[in-house]
């Protein structure tokens, strides 16, 4: 009755009829009648709409990669024929519940980059082996069966397990117990055999290698997509071209006698530039190449890094703030050395197996033998994808941190903190003017400032000197 009531509510409903109440013993006679698998297909069809709609970050990010590269700021990378442009994404792989969900998100725009350098290698060339096998194998004859010697020999083991049973006392029970046997369908389970009487498969298996220098591949953007749950995707979109790698090669060998190009000047300086907009540091990551006031070219790296802890306690919130400061400052400089001298290699091994078996099937109950055939098809893919990169830089000079920043992730309130860094072609030459000064035989005098003590707040130094003094 409950059925029939609760069905009669649905095709009411499906009909559009409004009503005040319903009598589960009577159906009006002007409303349309409909049949039990209409009704079942109405009532998952209800079920589902009700169920709230989850978006897939996969698919707006792909969306967003394709917006951007119809816009003239990507099609600009896209239709280039001098350069080579790629896109590669990754997941951050726990939900933003987690502590270090932070953290998470800057491997997820690590793996990003690796998978991009990836196809970097690809296109570079790369060593391939294939090997392909056909099998076809058919024997009726190999239908197992049981000879009177077999059935007398089952029934002389079963005779022989109930004997042990029962001298065991229940410890063999037990014992089967612990395998995840059930004891009782382990006595009443027949004899069975089984033999191969058909097979049909087509396996293929591809190995993939390449290496390749990664120097001057560089990020140009980074996109992120989310959904309602919270589960995010991110990705890079890289560059590489024989120009900027000869820029990059001349950053290198030129130690800092780097021409500036007034035409692509900043209208302002970079720091206030890049902190005028300070959640959309959240976004940044990887090295850019941009031009200061003058038009010379720099180097930015952003490193970011998040502080997991959530107490009150100060001292704890700070310690754990600073090493995520540190983890942050290590990312900057790894970009440095993936820009000036880097290398990467790529093994890939699929196989993909399509196999239809007829398996024979003989069982014995007592006297009685039981003959049957069992159809399966398996289908099997299997991979195993290592990527790796290595970067380094010797003698970097004329890196400085432009500034630090700290904010919360504006969705999930995470700690976020990130420096940026810049190297400039005249930092450089006054490091290398620092590291090789040497000293005149002059004497200066030296004064001591006064220390300060008394209560909290802040305080800095008075403006005894200008930049034009050096």
């Amino acid at each position: 009755m409950k059925i029939f009531f609760g069905k009669t509510l649905i095709a009411f409903a499906i009909a559009g009829a409004g009503f005040n109440s319903v009598q589960a013993q009577q159906v009006p006679a002007d409303e349309p009648v409909m049949n039990e698998q209409q009704l079942d297909q109405a009532a998952g069809q209800i079920a589902a709409a009700a169920q709230p709609q989850v978006s897939d970050p996969g698919l707006d990010l792909a969306q967003l990669i394709q917006d951007f590269e119809a816009s003239p700021q990507g099609r600009a990378f896209v239709d280039n024929d001098s350069l080579f442009y790629t896109v590669a994404t990754a997941t951050v792989m726990v939900k933003p519940e987690s502590r270090e969900w932070g953290n998470a998100r800057v491997m997820a725009y690590k793996e990003a980059m690796i998978e991009a350098q990836a196809n970097y290698i690809r296109f570079l060339g790369l060593s391939v082996k294939t090997e392909s096998v056909k099998k076809m194998f058919s024997d009726p004859s190999n239908m197992p069966s049981f000879s009177a010697g077999d059935l007398r020999s089952a029934n002389k083991l079963a005779a022989l397990f109930d004997k042990a049973v029962a001298v065991a006392g229940g410890k063999l029970d037990q014992q089967l117990d612990e395998m995840g046997i059930n004891p009782e369908e382990f006595r009443a389970a027949p004899a069975e055999k089984r033999a191969k009487l058909f097979e049909r498969s087509v396996a293929q298996t591809t190995v993939s290698r390449g290496r390749g220098d990664l120097t001057g591949i560089i990020p140009v953007k980074t996109f992120e997509a989310f959904n309602e749950q919270g589960d995010h995707a991110v990705a890079v979109a890289v560059v590489a071209s024989p120009r900027f790698r000869q820029f990059v090669h001349d950053v290198i060998e030129s130690k800092g006698d780097v021409a500036a190009d007034p035409s692509k000047a900043s209208a302002q300086p970079l720091r206030d530039l890049l902190r005028a907009n300070p959640l959309a540091l959240i976004d940044d990551f990887g090295i850019r190449r941009m031009y200061d006031e003058q038009g010379y070219p720099v180097l930015i790296s952003f490193g970011q890094s998040s502080n997991p802890y959530r107490g009150s306690d100060f001292q704890q919130r700070a310690d754990n703030r600073e090493l995520s400061f540190i983890s942050a400052r290590a990312e900057s400089f790894a970009n440095f050395a993936n820009l000036f001298k880097a290398s990467g290699m790529v093994n890939e091994a699929v196989t993909q197996r399509t196999n239809r078996t007829n398996t024979g099937v003989a069982i014995a109950e007592g006297q009685d033998v039981t003959l049957s055939e069992e159809a399966t098809t398996e289908i099997v893919r299997t991979i195993n994808n290592e990527i790796s990169s290595r970067g380094s830089v010797s003698d970097l000079a004329g890196t400085r941190e432009l500034f630090r920043w700290t904010q919360n992730h504006p969705m999930h309130g995470h700690e976020i903190n990130g420096v940026v860094f810049i190297w400039h072609p005249r930092s450089e030459q006054q490091a290398r003017s620092l590291r090789n000064f040497k000293p005149q035989q002059t004497q200066q005098a030296t004064q001591q400032r006064p220390r300060t003590t008394g209560q909290g707040g802040t305080s800095q130094s008075r403006d005894l000197m200008s930049a034009d003094d050096f």
